[in-house]
């Protein structure tokens, strides 16, 4: 179909499916599930799988997943030439299955492990399987041509999240409708967010100093600089005490800081901030979904609340399979019983 009419019939298929979803408060009975079958029942339409509980705990995350992918491949195959930032979204999991690819022959495994398939949108050719060169050669990842030691995994991992932070920033600045600002804006806050959280992990967790921690942050232009579009959140917690209430109080997120007592010891928590962002992401998305009908935004805020559906089934699996609490695993995944 032509944009406009492609974009009319995405959006009427994707309300219907939007009031489907697990996400906010619409996840909670994900959460009271006594049982993995039960929580299957849930999720799909189709029969439990006779498979004992560890596999079935890993078939409801891969199922989710698996329908995710081709509910959002069917919405992108309704355009006659879908939007290279609608595409670069979908690729994220091509960086999850490198990841996985490559911690499998680290650790000598002979078999492929799973992989999300993406068939024609994935920039890697996994039937070269076990030759990572090769999987990665014709792609942007080519410069992941060897398998990582043990001790090099989590430096790896670094460079495909930043790589995959700059694929989709430079994708979403040349997005081809008129929703291009509103998207700009929304991924830059998302990436900000997410790179001052990682900031203060570094500082409080660590005791990282200032200049170590510039190095690491992740960044969207030539470095990371006060001046890159993503960093400037970052480097405004760089210079606070963490356990300084007064230094805090007037910040630009002080409505997600932890609570605070006069007189009290206290420290701010990065996961108590997180959190605390996460619990207002859910409405703030929909809010952008509903305000933008017909537009290359609301499918892509419907692929991130499909992300946040999957985060919170993960939760939900994990929550059953060790016996967590529902509460703890709610929190987890940035859901509020709460929330109106």
């Amino acid at each position: 179909m032509d944009y406009s009419g492609a974009s009319a019939y995405t959006y009427a298929k994707m309300c219907g499916m939007l009031g489907q979803l697990f996400v906010g408060q619409g996840a909670i009975p994900l959460f009271e599930s006594k049982s993995l079958a039960e929580l299957w029942n849930k999720i799909f339409s189709t029969p439990v799988p006779q498979l004992p509980e560890s596999l079935l705990a890993n078939k409801i995350e891969t199922e989710a997943v698996c329908r995710f992918i081709s509910q959002y491949e069917k919405i992108l195959d309704n355009y006659s030439n879908p939007d290279p930032f609608l595409k670069s979204l979908i690729k994220r999991y091509d960086v999850e299955n490198l990841k996985v690819i490559s911690a499998a022959l680290t650790m000598g495994q002979s078999e492929m492990p799973y992989i999300v398939d993406l068939k024609e949108y994935s920039d890697l050719n996994y039937s070269a399987w076990p030759d990572i060169k090769k999987i990665t050669e014709n792609s942007r990842f080519k410069w992941y041509d060897k398998v990582p030691k043990l001790d090099e995994h989590l430096e790896m991992d670094i460079r495909l999240d930043l790589e995959e932070i700059q694929y989709v920033w430079k994708a979403v600045n040349k997005l081809s409708d008129s929703s291009r600002k509103l998207c700009v804006d929304y991924f830059k806050k998302l990436f900000s967010v997410k790179n001052m959280l990682w900031a203060m992990r570094l500082k409080i967790y660590y005791k990282m100093p200032k200049d170590e921690i510039v190095k690491k942050l992740f960044y969207v232009s030539a470095s990371p600089s006060e001046s890159d579009p993503i960093c400037k959140y970052a480097f405004e917690v760089l210079d606070k005490e963490a356990d300084n209430y007064q230094d805090w109080k007037d910040w630009r997120f002080a409505s997600l800081l932890n609570f605070y007592e006069e007189g009290s010891v206290w420290k701010i928590d990065p996961v108590w901030v997180e959190q605390k962002f996460r619990f207002g992401e859910t409405k703030r998305v929909k809010k952008i979904f509903h305000e933008n009908p017909m537009t290359y935004a609301s499918l892509v805020m419907f692929f991130v609340l499909k992300q946040q559906e999957l985060d919170c089934i993960r939760a939900a699996t994990e929550a059953i399979r060790l016996n967590a609490s529902p509460s703890e695993a709610m929190y987890a995944s940035g859901v509020q019983p709460e929330e109106n």
